[in-house]
């Protein structure tokens, strides 16, 4: 899974079936994290792609999953 297909998925399906595609990744997500990463992530666009997520779309995300899942998975999609 890329990081692409995880942003698509926050727009197409439900938190329990992005919660069990997650659970390839080094850090798996829950529902309940699903339900609150998914406005962050509606914010992504392609310059993510090419210059990795802002500063502030890594501390909204590292205040939900804590600083070093945050860092695993940003690693792991090479952000």
């Amino acid at each position: 899974m890329d990081i692409w297909e995880l942003v698509q998925a926050t727009k197409e399906k439900s938190d329990d079936e992005i919660a069990k595609m997650t659970s390839s990744l080094p850090v798996q997500l829950s529902p309940q994290e699903v339900k609150l990463v998914r406005p962050i992530f509606d914010k992504a666009s392609i310059q993510w792609l090419l210059f990795g997520p802002p500063a502030h779309i890594h501390k909204q995300v590292a205040a939900v999953l804590g600083k070093n899942r945050t860092k695993k998975l940003f690693a792991y999609f090479n952000l």
